[in-house]
């Protein structure tokens, strides 16, 4: 947890309010470039060997609970502390992490985190139709390893997703999952700061503050470019109304990161019924074969093993990555997968069967920029204001939603996310997987415009595998990017209309210039055949993993968990996170991981009469 503000708050006592200040930004400043430095250094762990240094076999009681729920990411955060509210219940929430700290609280400093040990380190299999531009063709894919989880050092956007998103689960047979079913939950989180508030859609009293982007002018700069490609201008992207460009929305309060550890954990943690123990890494799930019912835990923590009784229910929350693997593990998973590893199976379910994220692909401009650059030390004081660029996710400053295949949906199928060219005088480092040429390719991307543009709703899936039956290794994580052919169709529209916004006249008044990839000049350049090049190189992960456990009628071939979120053939064991998702949202998965967690909480405490 972050400590530093109360050696602040004592320092003021005894030296003038000048002088605190500028202690204040020398910490920052000391803490930014030393994460600069570490980052730079820091190689990615490659499994989880670090839990199981100097590891006893001996076993200990941890004790009794009502109910363990395993990760403290975004859903876990919410689920843990919505059930901690009832007095009777006791709670443990297990998290594999550490605390958020000063610098999870910098939005703008996001990809440094993901080059410490705040990201589990994952990498996807080898890519066959992309991922070109990483050694190996495999992507990194980040995972946040800390209380919040990838909510803690995400890019913060806040996309609740399309009605029809939600409409359409529950048309494919999850009862309660309709728009309608859900609104109430994404208005209960909610605190959305904005002069023009739709109330019947949006919250404004919930613990998760998000606001829409209004650090500078950019969009109000931008936006002639917007309609003249024929973009409509639209006030909220989370509310009547998602087709159109908008200023992006982000999870921030004051200039600071919002997460499941900030809005929920870190305020409740000193609820009597409520343990939260962090760097504890779960094992396996505790299941009697013969009543077919889950009954604790087993962990590592400090180089001990524990076990945990859950007398009510374990709640899974650990992610689409980390969920279907601690299942399989116990013993729950596809036969033939478990059978390979010497796994006992407990329950033959298609967990890891669906593995579904939105793909990214960025394009870069040159452009004559006249912004003035922003020192460290300037940007850090703005920052202890709640303004300036620290406050900023990146630098991005707008999205965009459009259906490419059909002009008159309401459900978009791609998002245009756009970049301007950073003032700051930092550069952050890039991540030590590229290829050498990728890394060339690069260095001619700063102070670029760019726009990234995200596949909302692939055709391709992948799969979750087991490495082995040890939690020590990682597991097999094949997102089959661009798997379908159809998926490579619908990025070649999407790029066919944004590149027109070159041809703007704002465009060329700043003389933006598309940066080619090198590999790609064989191709006559803009032919179908270079685009489908340059995908196949720049690619990478929307890291909005879902659906490897996911929620469907008993009759689906992929079902693992009911309406309820209650996995099938075992009592006291559910899924609470992105993997239950039935399909990809029309978004970021973090407003609607909140929003699981918020409903699945209300759901536990209906079903034990509260």
């Amino acid at each position: 947890m972050k400590i530093s503000i109360i050696f602040f708050i004592f320092l003021g006592f005894v030296e003038g309010i000048d002088d605190v200040r500028e202690l204040k930004v020398t910490y920052y400043e000391n803490l930014i470039k030393s994460a600069i430095r570490e980052a730079e250094q820091y190689s990615l762990p490659k499994d989880n060997s670090l839990h199981f240094q100097n590891l006893s076999q001996d076993i200990k009681d941890f004790g009794e609970f009502d109910f363990i729920v395993v990760g403290a990411g975004s859903s876990g955060s919410v689920v843990s502390t919505r059930l901690s509210e009832v007095e009777s219940f006791k709670i443990l929430l297990l998290e594999a992490g550490g605390w958020d700290d000063d610098l999870t609280a910098i939005p703008y400093i996001s990809l440094l985190l993901h080059q410490s040990e705040r990201n589990w380190g994952y990498y996807t299999t080898p890519q066959k139709n992309g991922c070109y531009g990483w050694r190996g063709r495999r992507c990194a894919f980040q995972r946040g390893k800390l209380v919040g989880g990838s909510g803690s050092i995400n890019g913060m956007a806040y996309v609740r997703g399309n009605k029809g998103d939600y409409d359409n689960w529950a048309a494919l047979g999850n009862p309660g999952w309709s728009f309608d079913d859900v609104l109430p939950y994404f208005k209960k989180l909610e605190n959305f700061q904005s002069d023009r508030i739709d109330a019947d859609l949006r919250g404004f009293a919930g613990p998760v503050n998000s606001v829409n982007n209004k650090e500078e002018d950019y969009f109000d700069k931008f936006s002639s470019q917007f309609t003249e490609i024929g973009f409509d201008i639209i006030h909220d992207y989370n509310a009547k109304k998602q087709i159109g460009a908008a200023r992006n929305q982000v999870h921030t309060k004051l200039g600071q990161r919002v997460s499941g550890a900030t809005a929920y954990v870190t305020p409740a943690i000193t609820r009597h019924n409520f343990n939260v123990t962090i760097r504890a890494l779960v094992t396996k799930i505790l299941i009697d074969d013969f009543e077919k019912k889950a009954y604790g835990v087993e962990f590592i923590k400090n180089g001990q093993r524990f076990t945990a009784i859950a007398k009510k229910e374990v709640i899974l929350s650990a992610g689409a990555i980390n969920t279907p693997q601690l299942l399989m593990l116990s013993g729950i998973g596809p036969s033939n997968e478990l059978e390979k590893h010497c796994i006992p199976i407990i329950k033959n379910l298609p967990v890891g069967n669906q593995l579904k994220d939105h793909s990214v692909v960025p394009l870069s401009y040159k452009i004559n920029s006249t912004e003035e650059h922003v020192t460290l030390r300037e940007a850090i004081s703005d920052f202890l204001d709640g303004k300036g660029i620290l406050t900023r996710a990146g630098n991005r400053f707008a999205f965009s939603f459009i259906n490419t295949r059909n002009e008159a949906s309401p459900v978009p199928n791609i998002e245009f996310s756009f970049d301007y060219p950073s003032p700051l005088d930092i550069i952050l480092p890039s991540q030590s997987n590229f290829t050498d040429e990728n890394l060339k390719y690069r260095e001619l991307l700063r102070g670029t415009f760019n726009i990234a543009i995200f596949l909302l709703h692939p055709k391709s899936s992948g799969t979750l595998k087991l490495k082995s039956k040890n939690i020590l290794d990682y597991p097999l994580i094949d997102i089959n990017i661009l798997g379908d052919i159809e998926d490579m169709e619908t990025f070649h529209d999407s790029i066919k209309i944004i590149t027109k916004i070159g041809e703007t006249r704002l465009a060329k008044k700043y003389n933006l210039q598309l940066i080619e990839y090198p590999s790609c000049k064989e191709y006559c350049h803009n032919s179908k055949e270079y685009w489908f090049c340059v995908l196949k190189y720049l690619i990478e992960p929307g890291l909005h993993a879902s659906s490897t456990a996911k929620m469907a009628p008993k009759t689906d071939p992929l079902a693992v968990v009911d309406s309820k979120l209650r996995v099938y053939g075992i009592k006291g064991l559910r899924i609470v996170d992105c993997s239950i998702m039935p399909t990809p949202i029309s978004g970021h998965n973090n407003a609607a991981a909140f929003m699981i967690g918020e409903k699945a909480a209300d759901m536990v405490k209906r079903d034990y009469g509260i």
